[in-house]
């Protein structure tokens, strides 16, 4: 009987301490939220260059994380995940419930399922920072193969820090929001009154150059210096601080009609591309490399390297993000035994099954 005694004494004792640990909330606090979302995003669903050309993959968040911060350390004090997608006329919008003791918070909105942008410290209003992983390393291995072939110092020409570009990152930093004790819910808004709105913290520009020779490439891909490769969530802009060299494939101008274009000069071709970044770093030098990969027997390939910089600061890329560069690219014809061929179509003759046993 004094055995049981103490197993009950011990019980309570536990239960006590789990209460001390757990701060409780009561269950009266609770909040409206709404967040819009600024989905008028250049490049991707407003505003592209040539309406004929492949625009690049957007779908809308599915959801939204609410974060109520301590305004003094950035610690996250409550949160909430919006799922619930509406629209009227001010546009989309997410909303749903909040609970929180009463106080004053710093507050802070943004979509959590994209693919390529991740986030650190993201219990903290302060500290979180948006950014993408460096890329696989089959494909380094390529861009490294790649430099060797065309007699380039491997280390010398390869950047360290070579990154995925980001997905549409909808952040927002909605300021100090005061919490009353209410018995009733109430509607968390702005210090004027209004819902919380949410903006891409991430910039797509579109980019294309002409390619003389195009009828002998079958793929190409760019990567461009001088970019930022994180952004705080908070909405305090990007990271200067952190250099990177963004990788993206490039693909042919087309059209539903005649296939791919040439340009103006009948000779060469159109190649373009949608990229995302963080932001350009300012005073920062970006230069662009373009590979194009040959249909050869050999594996030939063609790079040149351009300095891009001024061109972000013609009117066409400072109004639309459009880098429409005026220079071209000129592909050597392949040797006669390759055979020619290529206009980004390459062939799967080499693929071919194999069949062998498998010892269990």
């Amino acid at each position: 009987m004094r055995r049981l005694g103490n197993i009950f004494l011990a019980l309570a004792l536990l239960m006590a301490v789990a209460c001390e640990k757990r701060p409780l909330v009561d269950l009266c606090n609770t909040h409206y939220v709404r967040v819009y979302v600024d989905e008028q995003i250049l490049n991707v669903t407003k505003g592209f260059y040539n309406e004929d050309y492949v625009r690049p993959l957007y779908d809308s968040p599915d959801v939204l994380r609410i974060v109520l911060a301590d305004p003094e350390t950035g610690d996250v004090r409550a949160e909430r995940f919006l799922r619930n997608r509406g629209e009227d006329e001010r546009g989309v919008f997410y909303d749903g419930y909040i609970i929180a003791d009463p106080g004053t918070y710093t507050m802070m909105a943004y979509n959590f399922d994209t693919e390529s942008t991740i986030i650190r410290e993201s219990n903290n209003h302060l500290n979180a920072k948006a950014y993408t992983n460096e890329i696989a390393s089959h494909l380094r291995t390529k861009i490294a193969s790649r430099a060797k072939r065309q007699g380039k110092s491997g280390q010398a020409s390869i950047p360290e820090r070579i990154v995925y570009d980001p997905d549409h990152l909808f952040a927002s930093n909605c300021g100090k929001v005061y919490v009353p004790y209410i018995e009733n819910i109430d509607t968390l808004t702005t210090m004027e009154g209004e819902f919380f709105k949410a903006s891409s913290i991430v910039k797509s520009y579109y980019l294309q150059i002409k390619v003389k020779g195009m009828e002998y490439a079958t793929s190409s891909v760019g990567l461009m210096t001088g970019l930022s490769g994180s952004a705080w969530v908070n909405g305090t802009g990007m990271d200067e601080g952190d250099p990177v060299t963004v990788y993206f494939e490039m693909q042919p101008g087309e059209s539903p009609a005649a296939g791919m274009v040439k340009s103006d000069d009948g000779e060469s071709m159109t190649v373009y591309t949608t990229f995302s970044t963080f932001g350009k770093i300012p005073d920062a030098v970006n230069k662009l490399e373009i590979t194009f990969d040959f249909m050869t027997v050999y594996g030939e390939s063609h790079s040149e390297t351009l300095d891009v910089t001024h061109v972000f600061a013609t009117k066409e890329a400072v109004e639309n993000q459009w880098l429409l560069l005026d220079h071209t690219i000129e592909i050597p014809d392949p040797p006669p035994a390759s055979g020619g061929g290529g206009g980004f179509s390459p062939g799967v003759d080499e693929w071919g099954d194999v069949n062998a046993d498998i010892t269990i």
